[in-house]
C-alpha cells in the first residue's frame, strides 16, 4: 500500500526575509477602511509572505478563464496598504537558477485590532450572539444531562463575553509595553495569539469574578 500523505513539492525559490509582522496593531478609521477595502488580501496574507504575483492569483476567475484584477491593479493596491501601514515589504524571493528576484509583501501585524466604542453594540447582544448562545445551551443540556433555565444561561454568558473581552483587549493593549508578551506573541501566528488571549482571558475572567463562576454553577446544576 503506497503512501497515502501526499508529498509536497520542492520549493523551486528561496526567500530572504528582512523584515516581519509585528503581534498586534490597533487601527486606525483610515486603516480599518481600506481593511473592508482590500480584506481578500489582508486574509491572504495570514502567516504568509506572497509576491504581487500570488497576491494577483487572488482574482483568477476560473469561469472567464482570466484575471478580474490587471497586475497594475495589483501594485496599485499593494501600495495603498502600504501607505496606511497594513503591508510591508519584507524581503524578496530568488528562484532557483535565476538572477532575477520578486519582492515579497507580508502583513505589518498578525493580529489587527478595531478600537471599539463604548456605545457600540456588543456582538454577542445582536442576532450572530444569541445564536451562538442557544447553541451553547443546547450543547451543555446534551453533553451534562441536564435542563437549562435559557434566559439565565444566556444573561450568564453574556456577562462571561463582557469580561472575557475586556481581558482580552487589556492582554494586546499591554502587548507593547511588556517584553515577556512581546516575546511570546512574536513568536506566534495570527492563530496562536488568538488562542493564547483567549485562554488567558477565560483564566482572567475565573480569577477576577468569581461570582460569576458560582452563577454559572447555579445555573447548570442538575
Amino acid at each position: 500500500m503506497g503512501d497515502l500523505k501526499e508529498k509536497k513539492k520542492p520549493k523551486d525559490y528561496k526567500d530572504f526575509i528582512t523584515a516581519r509582522p509585528e503581534p498586534i496593531i490597533f487601527l486606525s478609521e483610515e486603516q480599518a477602511a481600506v481593511i473592508k477595502e482590500h480584506g481578500d488580501i489582508i486574509r491572504a496574507m495570514v502567516g504568509k509572505n506572497l509576491t504581487a504575483k500570488e497576491v494577483h492569483a487572488l482574482y483568477w476567475n476560473p469561469e472567464k478563464e482570466k484575471y478580474d484584477k490587471t497586475i497594475k491593479t495589483v501594485y496599485r493596491y499593494l501600495e495603498a496598504l502600504e501607505q496606511v501601514g497594513l503591508v510591508q515589504e519584507c524581503g524578496h524571493r530568488k528562484p532557483k537558477d535565476s538572477r532575477l528576484t520578486e519582492k515579497l509583501f507580508c502583513r505589518t501585524a498578525n493580529v489587527f485590532l478595531h478600537e471599539e466604542k463604548e456605545d457600540q453594540p456588543k456582538w454577542w447582544t445582536g442576532k450572530k450572539g444569541k445564536t451562538i448562545i442557544k447553541k451553547l445551551t443546547i450543547l451543555v443540556e446534551e453533553l451534562f444531562d441536564i435542563s437549562v433555565d435559557a434566559d439565565a444561561f444566556r444573561e450568564s454568558m453574556e456577562q462571561y463575553y463582557e469580561q472575557h473581552e475586556k481581558i482580552t483587549m487589556e492582554l494586546y493593549r499591554k502587548t507593547p509595553e511588556s517584553e515577556g508578551i512581546s516575546e511570546i506573541f512574536s513568536k506566534e501566528d495570527l492563530y496562536g495569539i488568538k488562542y493564547l488571549g483567549d485562554m488567558v482571558a477565560t483564566l482572567g475572567v475565573m480569577l477576577r469574578d468569581p461570582e460569576l463562576c458560582d452563577q454559572f454553577k447555579k445555573v447548570l446544576s442538575k
